[in-house]
Order: C-alpha cells, then sequence, then structure tokens
C-alpha cells in the first residue's frame, strides 16, 4: 500500500529542493500557480488545489483528505541523513532510499494501528540514543511527517505557522500513538530567508496566536514556553515545547 510523497509549496516554483531529496515525489501548488510549477519542474507530478485553500494548515487539511496515506515534506528540504554516524562516515541518503525508508516507516505505523509518523527533528549523532531508535510518541516536526488514512487528525485552519504542534497534540489526544524513526533527519535549507512558502505568513504576532490557541485547546500544562539557557537562545519570546502526559 503505497504511501503518497507530497510536497506542498507556494511561490516557490524555481525554487523547489526536495525533488532531488525524494524519488517519486509530488508538489502540490494552487491551481493559478500550476503553470509555473510545471514549467520550471519538468519531470515531476503537479496536483492543485483550489485557490480558496489559502495558508500552510488549510493547504495540509486538503492533502490529507486527498491524497489519503501521505507524507509530507517541505520544499525547502536539502537532504535526508543518517544520524547514527561515525567520523567521516556518508551519512547522506540517496532519493531511492528515502523514499523506500518513507514507506517502511509508514507501513511500520499502520501495522502497529497508529496515523501519524515521521523521523528525528534532532541531526546531531551525539544526542542519539542507540537504544531508542523508534519513539512511539512525542512531538513531529512540521516540515516532514506523515498521516494515514482513517485517522481522526485535521489541521485547523486557525493555525497558522505551527500546525505540527497542532497535529502532534491532536494525535496525542486522538490516538496516544505514534511512529517517529529517530535514525533518520530531513534537514532543510535557508528556512527562514527562502521567500514565499510559509515566511509569507510567520511573525511574532502569529507565534503569539498559536501560542494562545494551542493552550486553549490542549492546555497550558502540555504547551509551554520554551526558556532560554546558556546552550540555546531563543529566536523569538513564543517559543514552545510539549509536555505530553504518556
Amino acid at each position: 500500500m503505497e504511501c503518497k510523497v507530497v510536497i506542498p509549496s507556494h511561490k516557490r516554483a524555481t525554487r523547489v529542493r526536495t525533488t532531488a531529496v525524494v524519488a517519486n515525489a509530488i508538489i502540490c501548488v494552487p491551481d493559478s500557480q500550476a503553470d509555473a510549477y510545471r514549467a520550471n519542474n519538468p519531470g515531476i507530478e503537479v496536483v492543485t488545489h483550489p485557490d480558496s485553500v489559502i495558508g500552510l494548515a488549510r493547504k495540509r487539511d486538503w492533502i490529507i483528505r486527498h491524497f489519503g496515506d501521505v507524507f509530507m515534506l517541505d520544499d525547502d528540504i536539502g537532504s535526508m541523513q543518517r544520524v547514527y554516524t561515525e567520523p567521516g562516515e556518508v551519512s547522506q541518503v540517496d532519493p531511492a532510499t528515502a523514499y523506500d525508508l518513507i514507506q517502511v516507516a509508514a507501513d511500520c505505523c499502520r501495522q502497529m494501528g497508529g496515523h501519524l509518523f515521521s523521523f528525528a527533528h534532532v541531526p546531531a549523532p551525539v544526542l542519539y540514543n542507540p537504544m531508542q531508535p523508534i519513539s512511539v510518541a512525542g512531538y513531529h516536526t512540521g516540515c516532514a511527517h506523515g498521516v494515514l488514512k482513517g485517522s481522526k487528525l485535521w489541521y485547523s485552519g486557525d493555525i497558522k505557522v505551527n500546525e505540527d504542534y497542532w497535529i502532534s497534540c491532536l494525535n496525542a489526544y486522538e490516538h496516544r500513538f505514534s511512529w517517529k524513526d529517530n535514525r533518520f533527519y530531513f534537514a532543510q535549507k535557508d528556512t527562514f530567508v527562502n521567500a514565499g512558502g510559509l515566511a509569507e505568513f510567520r511573525n511574532v504576532d502569529a507565534e503569539e496566536k498559536d501560542f494562545q490557541l494551542l493552550q486553549r485547546v490542549f492546555g497550558s500544562e502540555v504547551v509551554t514556553l520554551k526558556k532560554s539557557s546558556a546552550k540555546s537562545k531563543l529566536k523569538h519570546p513564543f517559543q514552545k515545547t510539549l509536555k505530553l502526559p504518556f
């Protein structure tokens, strides 16, 4: 049972990196941008959604309902990397293998009765725990995660820039279980300086409103503010962390 690999994109027809990272990927864009994407991405399937679907959360919601089993990747992915590496080892995964790894993760999640799956969101090999190659709970990064059909999952259109926190919390509430392969990592490139995409909506005001919405829906004990430290400086005052109760 194939899990489609879909790249939601917006106003980046000439700057889609991810098609070179994962084989058989599909680009999903608004109807009005289809011609530009097809012209600049020859040989790549382009699927369109109505122009009325505005914002990444609403786009993701349309995608999971249109495709069924689907793994979504941001358009600015530069590579898929192995996290479990030794000094001097080649860590980059080739596109065909990356596609196969997505299919394996989807199948494992499906067989375990789960609906949300992803890969590591921390790339540092020194933080990789060889005794926990797979996690069955926790946060799932927005840039690379999958949803299987038959779930109770959906994306709120009120979430502007934190749909990953929304779907992680909602899955914890509805399904309790998820699948995360901590052995591999999708590395983004130029995420916060790349015009188009979510950059069109990302600002401190949107972060604050998302934080308030997440706390209102899922609870202030679950969604909390991250604290700055000597090793980790905050990029903005509404950086979040999850404290899931299981």
